[in-house]
């Protein structure tokens, strides 16, 4: 059976880095994204993977079911539509840059108002805005 974000984002995983990881690489390249491959830094809520796309840093954080934040070094329009496949159509929510200069995407399952209304206006997320994607 494939891995999917039904293991690791929809459902709570076992609190193992080895099998987070494990789970989450093998969802990333069955989705075309060999290039990468994360560990596993924290394995409990906010769960974080940290690792390389073609040599450029890329981070995760997400608390499954909630939330799910990715961290790049430049916009990778790619990635980000990846992303969304891998998380079964789930719209972004918004992108900033953040204080780091990393480039963040943001997917909430609840649509991210409340987020929304913490961050505008702080000026450690610049060039905060909404995502407008097609269906």
């Amino acid at each position: 059976m494939a891995n999917s974000a039904r293991q690791w984002f929809y459902s709570t995983p076992e609190p193992r880095p080895y099998y987070i990881e494990e789970r989450v690489n093998h969802t990333l390249w069955n989705n075309r994204l060999q290039n990468v491959f994360m560990s596993c830094s924290q394995a409990e809520a906010p769960i974080k993977l940290e690792g390389s796309l073609e040599g450029s840093p890329m981070a995760f954080e997400f608390v499954p079911g909630a939330y799910f934040t990715l961290r790049l070094s430049e916009e990778r329009k790619d990635v980000i539509a990846t992303l969304r496949q891998i998380l079964l159509g789930l719209k972004p929510c918004f992108t900033y840059q953040d204080a780091d200069g990393m480039f963040v995407v943001e997917w909430h399952t609840d649509g991210g108002e409340a987020r929304w209304k913490t961050i505008q206006g702080d000026p450690a997320f610049q060039g905060l805005r909404r995502m407008r994607l097609k269906q």
